[in-house]
């Protein structure tokens, strides 16, 4: 989970340095800052949410031993944190989505492995035909198949986050989180559910006795999830500016590539020495706690409360930025496991285990 929570830090710095949603941005970069966000967002982009699918799902089922209704509880407590979290910090959160797809997942922990692959073949199918088949046939050759800028929408955005009207922004926030989120509930079924599925199987199918028995199996699907997540992903670069290209290679290459980076990050967990990895483990176990923090911090940074770096600073300089974030509140979790200080993970009705959720 550590990896996954500075994933979805990278993928939410960009929106916290532009509005992303409303703007073509292969009209709106140039030069060095195109070929910038075309790399971040070749590897990142919807990536992010997808590897936090999966290893949430995944994570879900280490706690299969306690009553359905406590994890439950637990997982409602922490989506009425995300949420609050989105309203006054970041309205374009992906999290609360998540939880809520993780809340439905639940109900499949106990349930025979292969109705969990069943559902997950069925949800995937769906996906394919809603998301993939349907979405090229109504965009193939269509006059309006390009993705425009919507200026005054960016300039809107841009001032109200630049300004130091605190309640305008948290205004803003409720108003994007209604637009963005809430009201592209069905995308959350099939673009989220079905990779919290992915895990909860790659659990009860044990993945690390599959990476052991069958590593030259494992890691050549691994790189086959990846390699084939990238190219399809190129096609969104190739394809510039058009609406069908982006919209494919996010509901299909992103999920592939999410998936690939799950695999190719549990393999590389697993051989680090443990000092190392308990390390990153700290950061897992208050993975609620780290997420919330890196919004607080960026939207100190980007919002005109604090140093008003919206629409100023780059996308690539926004990601360095994240990631000496994470760096700092990596030591701050270090430390405060050491003292064994409480966090919002003890807001859950489930006895966390540090083991199970790093």
């Amino acid at each position: 989970m550590a990896i996954a929570i500075l994933l979805l830090g990278l993928s939410n710095g960009m929106r916290f340095t532009i509005p992303l949603d409303v703007i073509n941005p292969y009209e709106y970069f140039y030069g060095t800052e195109r070929m910038h966000f075309q790399i971040i967002n070749i590897f990142l982009g919807g990536a992010a949410v997808s590897f936090a699918a999966v290893a949430a799902g995944y994570m879900l089922m280490t706690f299969k031993d306690h009553p359905l209704v406590n994890i439950i509880l637990t997982l409602v407590v922490m989506l009425i944190v995300s949420m609050i979290s989105a309203v006054f910090l970041f309205g374009f959160d992906p999290l609360p989505g998540i939880l809520l797809m993780l809340i439905i997942a639940a109900l499949f922990m106990r349930a025979d492995r292969r109705m969990v692959l069943g559902a997950f073949v069925l949800l995937f199918s769906l996906h394919v035909i809603v998301n993939g088949v349907m979405v090229v046939i109504s965009g193939l050759n269509a006059p309006g198949d390009i993705i425009y800028s919507s200026i005054q929408e960016v300039n809107r955005l841009t001032s109200t986050f630049r300004s130091s009207d605190y309640f305008a922004i948290i205004g803003m926030n409720l108003e994007v989180f209604f637009t963005y989120q809430l009201s592209d509930w069905f995308m959350w079924i099939m673009g989220i559910l079905p990779w919290t599925l992915l895990g909860i199987v790659l659990y009860r199918f044990n993945v690390a006795e599959l990476f052991k028995y069958n590593g030259v199996l494992m890691i050549s699907i691994t790189l086959a999830l990846i390699a084939g997540g990238l190219l399809i992903k190129m096609i969104e670069v190739i394809s510039i500016g058009s609406y069908t290209a982006a919209e494919f290679a996010e509901r299909f290459g992103s999920p592939l590539l999410g998936t690939g980076y799950f695999m190719l990050v549990f393999l590389i967990y697993n051989l680090l020495p443990e000092k190392l990895s308990k390390i990153f483990g700290a950061a897992g176990e208050k993975g609620l706690t780290v997420y919330v923090l890196s919004n607080v911090l960026m939207a100190a940074a980007s919002y005109g409360i604090g140093f008003t770096l919206y629409g100023e600073v780059s996308i690539g300089n926004m990601i360095f930025i994240v990631i000496i974030i994470y760096a700092v509140l990596l030591v701050i979790m270090n430390a405060l496991r050491h003292y064994n200080v409480k966090m919002l993970e003890e807001l859950s009705a489930v006895t966390v285990i540090n083991e199970n959720i790093k």
